[in-house]
């Protein structure tokens, strides 16, 4: 009885597993339809990047201050 569950748990845990595939292009990931939330990401991405562009000036500015109080 016991091999029967060993058995039977063993072949659930293999069934389970990942496929083998030997197509790479299978991995790729699919083509992302447009949804209506891509303008608001796009908003946020820019937004994103205007903050980083921002931070990076006031750091400069920053050091510049230091540097003259010196």
């Amino acid at each position: 009885m016991m091999r029967l569950v060993f058995t039977l748990t063993a072949i659930g845990i293999v069934g389970c597993g990942p496929a083998d595939t030997a197509d790479e292009s299978a991995n790729a990931e699919p083509a992302k339809e447009p949804t209506a939330f891509d303008p608001l990401v796009r908003s946020l991405e820019r937004a994103e990047g205007v903050q980083q562009t921002i931070d990076e000036q006031a750091a400069a500015q920053r050091r510049r201050i230091e540097e003259a109080e010196r």
